[in-house]
């Protein structure tokens, strides 16, 4: 094989690669869009139906990849809720990553913590039941399809794969001169990193599809003042030490201003009287004296 008939069969390798990628994730993201149109049972993680038909990324016809995510607010006493923080903390344990855990205690401000983790779907339902309780005084819901992601990077995973083995078996046949070989390690390289880059891809959308996210925030519950009518009266009582605070550290910040600028006034202004009336002393002195 020459090297004009080398680079034509690689050039033709590539654009061959290229356009099933191409064609291949518009048949698959069609397929896929035209599935989701139809009616679907109740939303979960990932959905089968018609598990017979399948789309040109070798899917399901009637798989859907959801992406869920729960928030949630626990309304308790201000002296139990590290403990409960805590006690969900330990509850996730098997098929679950705790993301994100603060606890915030000041003088100042009552106590608040929130959670964040991410949970299998298996063992989403336990953990959530295990989790539940009066104290939960909101809890919503979001979900997100996000089939047409996972379709379309399939798909392009699944081309630059079959375009990856046709350079590793046209590379290892082929007997020809050095430059070729070396373009043919280049195109290699490149294609094995948008591989490790369309793998990723689809690592973080299974995490959001497969795994449900919780986010869970932890509040000291109202007192009695703060939900029935003594609340205008609580605030007036509040918005009244605060303006009265208000006004003493402006007083105390005008002093503190005004004080470096008195002993340098106080002076001044006392030798001045004092010099007005030795003047005045004088004069009458003078006129005493004339008469």
């Amino acid at each position: 094989m020459d090297m004009k008939r080398w680079r034509s069969l690689l050039a033709g390798l590539v654009i061959l690669g290229l356009a099933g990628c191409r064609d291949s994730g518009e048949a698959t993201v069609a397929a896929s869009a035209e599935a989701w149109r139809a009616p679907a049972p109740a939303p979960a993680m990932k959905m089968e139906e018609g598990e017979g038909v399948r789309d040109g990324a070798g899917q399901p016809a009637g798989v859907r990849y959801l992406a869920e995510r729960q928030y949630w607010v626990f309304e308790l006493p201000e002296a139990q809720i590290e403990k409960r923080w805590q006690a969900h903390v330990a509850l996730c344990r098997r098929d679950c990553e705790v993301l994100n855990a603060s606890v915030s205690k000041s003088r100042q401000a009552p106590v608040n913590a929130s959670l964040q983790l991410r949970v299998a779907r298996a063992s989403a339902e336990r953990l959530f039941a295990a989790m539940s309780g009066p104290e939960v005084s909101e809890r919503r819901v979001e979900r997100e399809d996000k089939t047409l992601q996972v379709v379309d990077v399939e798909a392009r995973l699944k081309n630059q794969a079959e375009l990856r083995d046709r350079l590793r078996k046209l590379l290892a046949s082929y007997k020809g001169g050095l430059k070729d070989v070396l373009e043919t390690e280049r195109e290699l390289a490149r294609v094995q990193g948008d591989l490790d880059s369309l793998a990723a891809q689809r690592q973080v959308l299974a995490n959001e599809t497969e795994k449900v996210l919780l986010f869970a925030e932890y509040r000291p519950e109202a007192s009695i003042a703060e939900t029935g009518a003594l609340q205008p009266l609580v605030e007036a009582w509040r918005n009244m030490g605060r303006g009265f605070a208000e006004s003493l550290a402006q007083a105390l910040m005008f002093i503190v201003t005004a004080l470096p600028w008195l002993f340098l006034v106080l002076p001044v202004v006392w030798g001045g009287w004092k010099l007005i009336r030795r003047l005045f002393s004088w004069r009458r002195t003078a006129k005493g004296g004339g008469a």
